[in-house]
């Protein structure tokens, strides 16, 4: 028998990867499991109403008073912030379509081979005020656009040595914004007011808001915003465009608390877009890498892309997951296929007498294709150590999903909706809205039953208070206690850190100059163009993206030691923030923050019988758990500026010479600039790396240490005084009733 024979049928074959499958056989909220848990987050704050009312009528001290509302206005303030889902992906991958797709919105955003592809950053989000399309446009500075149109003017003007990248570049941004007599004028000229009076919120430094009844008319009318169009000369504004939110109607179940990202796989040579691109990467809870199927095993731009931006999505971010999505998956020819993978009928089960014959050869082409790609993506990702060592990547940290944005909106398609994928993809968004909607109503419930304990406490006014002092103060030394475990596990860490920082520092200072030639000198022979690439990364002091968005970097490559250090003890110290970890190091800092307590459990058994004490020490363990999320949360967004201080610390210390380096200009000058970026970093050497490293400790010191002991303290100390130590009584009302109902709340939540 052949090996034809004995292949196993298509249609047998599992259409998903096995994290992917892994994934989705895990609970996932069902609509009406999720409607039960937005209905009782509705019921708790229609309880909360009432009690606030009730207060109203009875508190007579001002005082009072103004802690009950102090304590109630707390549930609403520890919310977590969206999940941002950021994309990658080159020009004509059909992210665009992507979108679209999965929002269930054909004519969103523009897709197409005649649109150019721009810089500005596009964040798609659900409208959950009314039923309008709505687009905020954010631009860039009118005194940023200066500096970068005197950037474009001198590449414009260079006859000789073409970067020819970059004069595409900037021909396309000057003819897009002031048409084709823009590139024979001067910067004055062109930055006169009346040359923008089509968007006077430029001027202002003010946002502009479009607001449309349908997705279409919302297209038209952001269009010149977000993409280049030739046949419209000086009608285009995305070259002064940051960054466009568009708010969606009708998608809350999915979109309400997660955003959605597209960044653009182009570089640029904007100082303002280009650090908004790496501050979004470091907000990504998850990327989604998004190429054709017929290259996706090839793409090694977006491999690179993820390599050169592993450390801000890792210890310097805090993505947790990453996706490979293939698109286009209904674009293949079955014939051409079926040659190049030796397959026959027979392998799909399938005769040319059948007279659907035609589409089910190309729908079971489609489907053996898409698993091969898993399968071979699979193997790929397996072999990026250099990616893998930044992750703790468990089971679901890595899926691949192919879909067919085309298929899944054709009123007769080949494949079924679960083929095309992009069910799967809006579920996986509607998972992590789900996650942050249940995180939400535990967090507010549990918070509205600490306050209604305390409530509840003081309605029995004949409580002992030499009991209620004597807690004050077995609390207060508990406090105290844990303050100084804490002191010392953080005065441990700094002083590891110190110690990999200094290594790291000394080996920094070796070879600096080294690897300062790696990014500042051309990487081929003849050099060719390159002197506009430098001129570049120094106007942008240090850092810059080409148009195929590969990454030069001297901040970065100068400290690249000092992170190769620190890397391991930064990852464990901070493991367990972003979601993702199975494995928790157990002198992480999430495990002191979750093991941190001034209320054991054998204290809450004690006084279990006190129909008073019982009631403020639930409260105080409900303030105790809320800041601990609350903590969570900070530290998360003070670890990504911790991290990225040492590049940061070494811009400052470079930016003179990038200063002076970008004002050299004629003939030699790329020699020039290369003198004067090494001749300052040898100067330099030995205080600069010094002061890189001092600046992650005091920073260190400053946003962790220090700012997370003054809430623990503050946020602790406040609630005893007010359950324990505060002569002030809260009015005696019954709120016994309301507790009985959180609690049922609060059970169906937790299920």
């Amino acid at each position: 028998m052949s090996n034809r024979e004995t292949k196993r049928p298509c249609e047998d074959m599992p259409s998903t990867s096995h994290q992917t499958t892994k994934r989705h056989k895990q609970h996932c909220p069902s609509p009406k499991e999720m409607s039960d848990v937005t209905r009782n987050i509705r019921l708790a704050k229609e309880i909360i109403t009432s009690v606030k009312h009730k207060l109203r009528n009875e508190t007579k001290n001002s005082s009072t008073e103004k802690l009950t509302q102090a304590s109630f206005s707390k549930l609403d303030e520890d919310i977590k912030k969206k999940t941002t889902v950021g994309l990658f992906g080159r020009t004509g991958t059909g992210k665009s379509s992507l979108i679209n797709a999965v929002l269930g919105e054909s004519n969103l955003l523009p897709s197409g081979s005649i649109c150019a592809c721009t810089s500005v950053i596009i964040q798609v989000e659900a409208n959950v005020t009314n039923s309008n399309y709505i687009a905020e446009i954010e631009f860039i500075s009118k005194q940023n656009w200066e500096d970068e149109l005197e950037t474009l003017l001198k590449v414009l003007s260079e006859d000789d040595d073409k970067d020819h990248d970059m004069f595409s570049a900037a021909n396309d941004k000057i003819t897009a914004l002031y048409g084709e007599e823009g590139v024979f004028m001067v910067k004055e000229d062109l930055m006169k007011d009346e040359r923008f009076s089509e968007i006077p919120e430029f001027l202002k430094s003010k946002r502009k808001t479009i607001s449309c009844k349908n997705a279409s008319e919302l297209q038209d009318l952001m269009g010149c915003y977000i993409q280049h169009d030739d046949s419209s000369p000086g009608g285009c504004y995305w070259p002064v465009v940051k960054s466009v939110t568009i708010k969606i109607p009708n998608c809350k179940d999915f979109l309400e608390h997660v955003v959605l990202v597209d960044l653009p796989g182009t570089g640029d040579c904007n100082k303002s877009r280009d650090q908004m691109w790496r501050l979004k990467l470091r907000d990504c809870s998850t990327v989604w890498i998004v190429s054709e199927i017929n290259r996706a095993g090839s793409d090694k731009e977006a491999w690179s892309l993820l390599s050169n931006s592993v450390r801000d999505m890792a210890e310097g971010g805090e993505c947790s997951s990453i996706s490979f999505i293939c698109t286009k998956t209904d674009d293949i020819n079955p014939q051409s296929y079926m040659r190049s993978a030796k397959l026959i009928d027979e392998d799909f089960q399938i005769t040319s007498e059948d007279p659907q014959y035609a589409s089910k050869r190309k729908a079971a082409c489609i489907k053996h294709r898409n698993r091969t790609a898993k399968e071979k993506l699979r193997k790929i990702f397996n072999q990026q150590d250099t990616i893998k060592k930044h992750f703790n990547c468990g089971d679901n940290f890595f899926s691949v999903f192919t879909v067919s944005s085309e298929e899944s909106s054709k009123e007769n398609p080949l494949l079924k909706p679960e083929d095309t994928e992009i069910p799967m993809l809006k579920n996986l968004l509607r998972s992590y809205n789900n996650t942050h909607t249940t995180e939400t109503a535990n967090l507010y419930i549990s918070g509205a039953l600490g306050i209604l304990s305390l409530i509840q406490g003081y309605k029995n006014t004949n409580a002992d208070t030499r009991e209620r002092f004597d807690l004050y103060l077995q609390l207060m030394k508990n406090l105290q206690n844990t303050s100084e475990n804490m002191q010392e596990y953080f005065t441990n860490v700094l002083h590891s850190l110190k110690k990999h920082l200094s290594n790291g520092a000394a080996e920094s200072e070796r070879n600096c100059i080294e690897n300062a030639k790696t990014v500042i000198e051309p990487k081929r022979k003849n050099g060719r163009g390159f002197h506009r690439t430098l001129a570049a990364l120094c106007s942008n002091d240090g850092y810059y993206r080409s148009k195929t968005g590969v990454e030069s970097d001297l901040n970065r490559c100068l400290v690249k030691h000092m992170y190769n250090h620190i890397d391991k003890e930064f990852s464990d110290f901070f493991s367990g923030l972003q979601g993702n970890e199975t494995d928790v190091n157990a002198d992480s800092l999430q495990t002191k923050i979750d093991s941190f307590t001034i209320i054991p459990e054998d204290l809450l058994h004690n006084y279990e019988d006190s129909p008073v004490l019982s009631h403020m020490l639930k409260f105080l363990k409900t303030e105790e758990n809320n800041m601990k999320v609350m903590l969570k949360q900070q530290v998360l967004q003070q670890k990504k500026r911790i991290y990225a201080s040492l590049a940061e610390s070494i811009k400052t210390s470079m930016l003179p010479c990038y200063q002076r380096a970008a004002a050299v200009s004629g003939t030699g000058s790329m020699k020039k600039k290369q003198a004067i970026l090494l001749d300052h970093i040898e100067s330099s050497r030995s205080s600069m790396f010094q002061n890189a490293q001092e600046d992650l400790l005091k920073m260190f010191e400053d946003e962790m240490n220090e700012p997370l002991m003054e809430i623990i303290n503050k946020r602790l100390r406040e609630a005893m005084d007010n359950s324990l130590y505060s002569e002030n009584t809260l009015p005696h009302i019954d709120v016994s009733d309301e507790i009985k109902e959180l609690k049922k709340l609060i059970t169906h939540v937790s299920d």
